[in-house]
């Protein structure tokens, strides 16, 4: 069909209707999306009342979509086609019917960028950030609908919102899509991890490795960040990490841990630069102690072989088979060789030709003991023993120079250390049982060394919550600030309270009846287990 036939916009015969729906049929049925909208007010349209009933009982969109674009195959063609194309226009879809009334798939999303949506659903469901403020952009420019807000809203986890916009989007006309990567452009500062997912351009977003890190060290990371009495979060707007929407949402959470979970959601779908940024938000607030917990010392190591004394088989021949092995199972994250990695805080790993050296990062002298036993060389060997049975290996080594656990060891043992939980159990029941017998002043704040936002924060307080406050904020602070706040109220003659928190029964009181203190019932439930590490194989 020649496509002068349509230099005007007139509508289509029978014949030529079919010839374009056979033609465009795939880029016609993805581009369909059958919602309720669509659907109601095709039932409008006489004699498609109980077609339209049969096309909601159909279980997947792709089949809804064929019927629909079948609707028009009947006697009822020339009065119907008219109402047909105004219920597509009308809700959603004059992409498609424009298909039909100037014979050009032009304005269907092309194949390469519905397939480009296709490939990096992963990535944008990871880190796109339904509740930025992009949908009311997207509206302002005229790509979503209400109806198409109404969708995304409708959906219960971060993850299904994200996948309802992309689905959304894969849907929509080719310039709906060059209008969405303006918006894109637009916002670059805040959502150029986006716009580099998509197009390679602006700033990669977090990467995979520093995301299994913040995983790890998540709840360290929420019950030691101070974000309710310090600056922080307006220092995340200063340095763009966070926008005013986004301020509004970690304001508007009142709990600290539940505030901080909230700070850590939205970091983790942002760029690279926007982790860079937020660490030094936290450096400049004078929480280094946490900022430490981004920025683990590397140890390196080697893998042996050990073979049996009478096996003809070699150590470089077994070595050889155990590479390419290990290789693809430390790139797969859901291989059974990286879950049992992963259990014991590794959470990255490839290899390299020749030998098989291994590093891994460490955040505290609990991990380098760990690394000193021979809980990896178990590991290792259970998982590839029967790999190597016929290379006569008897076990797998993972070597460590003393050198390397020293340089390690001097790092960690150069940064503050975080609050112990005992300590931070301690400050919490103090808290709820002596707060009032505790008199706070300038003189006292100042000899707790709390920076001056800080203490204007406790200062302004009622009485009865200047105490409480100050609790709260050494709770989060460095493990040594504890005794020093201790030594400043007996100073201050304040015995009472310094009795309290240095009392030890307490700590054991608190350590056995765990459940009496829900605040930190989860993290004493995680703080037995191993630090966070991470290796890589290469």
């Amino acid at each position: 069909m020649a496509t002068s036939m349509f230099t005007k916009p007139t509508l289509p015969t029978r014949t030529q209707y079919e010839e374009l729906r056979i033609k465009y049929r795939d880029q016609l049925i993805r581009s369909i999306s059958p919602t309720e909208l669509l659907l109601s007010a095709l039932s409008a349209i006489d004699t498609y009342t109980d077609k339209v009933s049969e096309i909601r009982a159909m279980e997947t969109p792709t089949e809804m979509s064929d019927k629909i674009l079948s609707l028009l195959v009947d006697e009822n063609y020339p009065n119907t086609i008219g109402p047909f194309l105004s219920a597509l226009s009308n809700n959603g879809h004059a992409h498609v019917a424009d298909v039909f009334m100037t014979g050009s798939n032009d304005d269907l999303l092309t194949d390469e960028n519905y397939q480009l949506f296709s490939d990096k659903l992963a990535d944008l469901c990871t880190y796109l950030d339904p509740e930025c403020g992009i949908v009311d952009s997207l509206i302002s420019a005229g790509v979503f609908s209400r109806c198409d807000e109404e969708r995304i809203t409708a959906q219960k986890t971060t993850n299904d919102k994200a996948r309802q916009i992309t689905k959304i989007l894969s849907r929509k006309s080719n310039s709906s899509y060059k209008r969405f990567i303006n918006v894109l452009r637009e916002k670059n500062e805040e959502l150029e991890h986006i716009l580099y997912i998509l197009t390679r351009e602006g700033t990669p977003p977090i990467s995979a490795e520093d995301l299994n890190l913040i995983k790890c060290e998540r709840v360290r990371i929420i019950h030691n960040m101070e974000s309710m009495h310090t600056s922080l979060i307006s220092r995340l707007v200063s340095l763009h990490v966070f926008t005013d929407v986004d301020r509004q949402r970690v304001e508007a959470v009142n709990v600290h841990y539940k505030r901080n979970e909230e700070i850590l959601n939205i970091l983790t779908r942002k760029s690279s630069r926007h982790l860079h940024n937020f660490i030094e938000a936290l450096k400049k607030t004078e929480q280094n102690h946490v900022a430490d917990r981004f920025d683990c010392p590397t140890i390196n190591g080697r893998v042996h072989t050990i073979v049996r004394h009478d096996s003809s088989a070699t150590q470089e021949s077994a070595e050889s088979s155990l590479r390419p092995v290990l290789k693809r199972d430390l790139e797969d994250d859901e291989s059974a060789a990286s879950k049992n990695l992963h259990n014991l805080g590794i959470h990255k790993g490839g290899v390299d030709d020749g030998s098989i050296l291994i590093w891994f990062k460490v955040s505290s002298r609990e991990t380098l003991k760990m690394l000193r036993s021979d809980e990896l060389d178990t590991l290792f060997t259970e998982m590839y023993h029967a790999l190597l049975a016929d290379k006569g290996v008897e076990s797998i080594h993972i070597e460590i120079l003393e050198e390397e656990f020293k340089r390690c060891e001097q790092i960690i043992g150069e940064r503050q250390a975080l609050m112990t939980p005992e300590h931070q159990y301690a400050l919490e029941l103090a808290k709820e049982n002596i707060a009032d017998q505790i008199y706070v002043d300038e003189d006292l704040l100042k000899n707790v060394s709390l920076r001056r936002y800080c203490q204007d924060v406790i200062l302004n307080q009622n009485s009865g919550d200047k105490a409480k406050i100050l609790l709260e904020v050494i709770a989060c602070r460095p493990d040594c600030e504890f005794q020093q706040l201790v030594k400043v109220l007996r100073r201050k003659q304040q015995n009472v309270a310094a009795d309290f928190l240095m009392r030890k029964n307490i700590y054991l009181f608190v350590w056995r009846h765990k459940t009496q203190v829900t605040l930190h019932s989860e993290y004493k439930k995680l703080s037995y287990r191993r630090e966070a590490v991470r290796c890589l194989v290469y």
